[in-house]
């Protein structure tokens, strides 16, 4: 969907991050729960759509994406500075992989920081999930604290589509996990490696 913004002399926007995490923990012996994370690098928390986003500015840091007309396949890298040590274990014990990812551009008025409302905003920038993650340590030698990035790699739904395998195997065991009853692939481990001339006389 285009967004018709030829009225407005000026525009600011923000990029919102939500990432669902079913298997969140805060310690490696704590019980796992659903938890959504949602931040931006807008200047300041913004609610979109009754949900609250929180602002951290240059601490976010994501990839440029390309628009097409038709879905491709493709990542996006999306890094988080300043993470304190504290933090660190909530990110190791939970499962952050296979995460569904959805990143989306809000327009904004300049003047009153009010979210424009026009037709089609926000616009969704990128739908997947986080394929995989890595940290990395930032520690300043003057002042002896450190703190910490993670960089999440996502994939496009396009990709994980792609990559799905799909089927079932052509034997008597996963037919009668299917159908107990059924017998139609009884004789097939007899007819493996058969031959047979179709249409030959009998």
């Amino acid at each position: 969907m285009t967004i018709d913004l030829s009225s407005y002399d000026a525009v600011e926007t923000g990029l919102f991050v939500r990432i669902q995490v079913d298997e969140y923990r805060t310690t490696a012996g704590g019980a796992y729960s659903a938890e959504v994370l949602k931040f931006s690098d807008y200047i300041r928390p913004i609610t979109i759509d009754s949900e609250s986003y929180t602002g951290l500015g240059r601490l976010v840091g994501i990839s440029s994406s390309s628009s097409e007309l038709t879905s491709s396949t493709g990542q996006l890298t999306i890094s988080l500075s300043g993470i304190p040590d504290s933090s660190i274990a909530e990110i190791i014990n939970s499962k952050i992989k296979g995460s569904p990812v959805e990143v989306w551009r809000v327009f904004f008025n300049p003047i009153t920081g009010a979210q424009l409302s026009i037709t089609g905003n926000p616009v969704g920038r990128f739908f997947g999930i986080v394929d995989n993650y890595s940290l990395d340590e930032e520690y300043d030698y003057d002042s002896r604290t450190s703190s910490n990035r993670i960089t999440l790699t996502c994939s496009s739904v396009i990709t994980v589509l792609d990559n799905k395998v799909t089927g079932r195997r052509t034997n008597p065991v996963d037919q009668k996990f299917f159908y107990p009853t059924d017998l139609s692939m009884d004789r097939v481990p007899n007819l493996k490696d058969s031959y047979y001339n179709f249409g030959g006389p009998v």
